[in-house]
């Protein structure tokens, strides 16, 4: 019931030209459109940058309130419509630094647009968000260090963009580098030796018919990197037939590519450039299937 309270709310003020606030059973109170913005551009740009004015930071405090989730879901969702994207998340840390509150919605920001597993993933949002902060005059430098830092991983491999080369051995030691596998499309994997959500994650990609009768025709690759620095782990590790399956000894795919939580998955085409980024055996489904 409150979604759809929030998302009606939401939906009126953007679209429509009435404007008594609306307000949640929990106190969060929307803004205020003034009469004068009638375009639906002119009332996304206002409300986007006056989404957070009336929050009270008090309902981030301890564990996050639904409500809240909820909000910054609906914030989100107008966020296609403003040209002020930057300056509303700019907004909304202003509103809520230097408070915990600034770190509850620094955590809420990476859940809903950088989450692999969230329906709202949206990367190039989230880089947008944490540029905001790194050009903040009012955040101070070590939290602008930190989106700094993170910014760097972010921007490495973005779709579109050709991946980075890197060299990985076989179980026998032979050499390998990326480069050398070509195919119509590339699934390319960094798994850890003994994580659940790695082991999930092959196996899912195992079960996709699809993927197999694209590896028998010869048009796709699948190569699947481990990365840790136990070599008796990864000697243990098993993919299944016509994987192509590799070690990170040199210990350098960190530098090239974001392996801040493991596994990672992408869909490269022919040419090695990224299809898809940070994403699933259901969203590769859903590309194949067009």
């Amino acid at each position: 019931m409150l979604r759809k309270i929030l998302i009606v709310a939401v939906a009126t003020l953007l679209f429509s030209g009435k404007l008594c606030a609306q307000t949640t059973d929990v106190g969060f109170v929307l803004p205020v459109i003034p009469e004068s913005l009638t375009s639906p551009e002119e009332r996304a740009n206002y409300l986007a940058m006056h989404y957070w004015d009336n929050l009270d930071v008090a309902l981030l405090d301890g564990e996050l309130h639904g409500a809240v989730q909820q909000a910054f879901a609906d914030f989100v969702s107008i966020l296609p419509y403003t040209t002020l994207r930057s300056e509303a998340f700019e907004a909304m840390w202003t509103r809520c630094y230097p408070h915990e509150a600034f770190y509850k919605m620094l955590e809420l920001t990476e859940l809903y647009l950088y989450d692999v597993a969230s329906p709202m993933r949206n990367e190039e949002y989230y880089i947008e968000a944490l540029e905001s902060i790194r050009a903040s005059y009012v955040i101070d430098e070590e939290d602008r260090l930190a989106a700094t830092i993170q910014l760097d991983r972010l921007k490495r491999n973005r779709v579109g963009e050709h991946v980075a080369d890197f060299t990985f051995v076989d179980k026998q030691g032979a050499e390998h580098h990326l480069s050398d596998y070509r195919a119509e499309y590339v699934v390319l994997m960094f798994l850890s030796a003994d994580c659940e959500d790695c082991k999930r994650l092959k196996q899912a990609i195992d079960a996709n018919t699809r993927l197999w009768a694209m590896l028998r025709r010869g048009t796709l690759h699948i190569v699947a990197i481990t990365i840790t620095d136990d070599e008796s782990a990864w000697l243990t590790t098993t993919v299944a037939d016509r994987w192509t399956e590799g070690w990170d000894r040199a210990q350098n795919i960190g530098t090239l590519y974001d392996l801040s939580t493991l596994p990672r998955l992408y869909l490269l085409d022919g040419e090695h450039r990224v299809i898809l980024k940070n994403t699933t055996p259901s969203a590769i489904e859903e590309y194949f299937r067009g």
